[in-house]
């Protein structure tokens, strides 16, 4: 079977290496797609221009910060599987997640993963005590179950409770996991963390007081709340072994052949000393050339970088 993994993603730069690892290294045998919703965030757009990805990657640069509901509302409708899982960026899959959510979604129009809380220290990860806990917005789903729902609201936090309190009404085929199958990361920049949208904020209790009042005629939202965006998964292909090397190639050339130029009409025309040293300096060509190569490679991804953010902002200022 398939799935399609969808994940919003604002600031976390740091943790998305070890996310994507997580996911790379899944026991998942069939196909599947991840497409990441990147929030308006440049830091984030320029960490993806920097790194090569496996081709199911797909990046998408919001143009707003819209907030993650509306970004996973969005990567729904690109999404190709019938089969999708909701997961969050600073979060860690476990082996067995992507291969349980597939296998289980056959049998439940919802499948809900337990998860363990850590903290990042010093020392390494610190584990909370393992207890019976379940995210509102890590889950897996059938596509028309969603459709049925017509996705979240585009809240700014909490609008996960808020479709799972709907979707309770409808009598579903909902399961939770008994094994653990993901670690959740407890961090300071965290939505459930920072003190302006935790549980105990304002906004929330405002959202928790709206979301309250629905009745069984407010299951289904009047439309699917959907920002733009602009894919940017090719621009986040690096070029290929082959092609760089080409590439660098040609502008050692063209530094040569410039240098050349150069040396050509300074010496034109100038009488020609010769001065006869008893010590002639050896250099080292093997140490040159290591130097002259680390640098020609590293402007050169730089410059490429540099060109596709530019590109993109530019592109993004147009529509």
């Amino acid at each position: 079977m398939s799935i399609s993994v969808l994940i919003p993603t604002y600031k976390n730069v740091e943790y998305l290496a070890e996310l994507f690892l997580s996911i790379e290294t899944n026991n998942f045998a069939d196909d599947y797609e991840v497409l990441i919703g990147i929030d308006n965030c440049e830091e984030t757009l320029e960490y993806v221009l920097s790194n090569k990805f496996p081709d199911n990657f797909k990046f998408f640069f919001f143009k707003e910060n819209y907030g993650p509901y509306i970004i996973k509302n969005t990567l729904y409708n690109l999404s190709k599987y019938n089969k999708i899982f909701y997961f969050d960026s600073d979060d860690i899959m476990l082996p067995k997640l992507l291969s349980e959510i597939d296998r289980l979604l056959e049998h439940y129009d919802c499948v809900k993963p337990k998860y363990l809380n850590f903290k990042d220290s010093p020392q390494g990860k610190v584990f909370e005590k393992e207890s019976n806990v379940f995210g509102e917005g890590v889950f897996g789903m059938k596509k028309e179950t969603f459709e049925l729902m017509n996705g979240f609201e585009g809240w700014r936090v909490a609008a996960d409770s808020d479709f799972m309190g709907r979707y309770y009404k409808t009598n579903p085929k909902l399961l939770h996991t008994k094994e653990i199958l993901f670690y959740r990361r407890l961090h300071p920049k965290s939505l459930t963390v920072n003190p302006e949208t935790n549980y105990s904020s304002h906004i929330r209790h405002r959202y928790y007081q709206l979301s309250k009042n629905k009745t069984h005629q407010d299951i289904k939202l009047k439309n699917m709340i959907t920002g733009e965006y602009e894919d940017v998964t090719d621009s986040s292909r690096m070029y290929s072994l082959d092609e760089q090397f080409h590439l660098e190639e040609q502008m050692k050339e063209e530094v040569k052949k410039n240098k050349m130029e150069q040396l050509s009409l300074f010496f034109s025309n100038r009488p020609k000393n010769v001065v006869n040293n008893s010590e002639i300096n050896k250099i080292n060509y093997q140490q040159v050339n290591i130097v002259s190569n680390t640098q020609t490679s590293s402007n050169f991804n730089r410059a490429v970088n540099k060109a596709k953010l530019e590109n993109i902002r530019n592109n993004s200022r147009k529509r």
